[in-house]
């Protein structure tokens, strides 16, 4: 009963899925007239260019230091997560975890 209604779903999601692309139109959500997009377009024409970089020697510094921390906090998980692998390791080797108990 359970994989029935597995089946059913995931056919009817993909059924519905299929029969969007049918039944909406390319432009479906952009209903701009002529007049609209000219004025974007016009808009867009008259915006200043934005050149992202920073602005003084203070912002700069201070996206070296932010990525160097970044890099180093990497680092540091790296080294606690092979610390506790070997520790895992080591517990295996002795048969610690076993599920045989004495």
């Amino acid at each position: 009963m359970r994989l029935r209604r597995k089946n059913f779903l995931g056919m009817f999601l993909l059924v519905s899925l299929l029969l969007s692309f049918f039944i909406l139109e390319y432009n479906f959500a952009q209903q701009a007239t002529q007049g609209e997009k000219e004025e974007i377009a016009q808009a867009k024409d008259n915006q200043e260019k934005i050149i992202p970089s920073p602005q003084n020697i203070k912002e700069s510094t201070g996206i070296y230091v932010f990525v160097a921390w970044m890099w180093i906090a990497i680092f540091v998980l790296i080294y606690i997560l092979r610390l506790k692998i070997r520790e895992v390791d080591r517990l295996l080797k002795l048969r610690f975890l076993s599920a045989k108990k004495k």
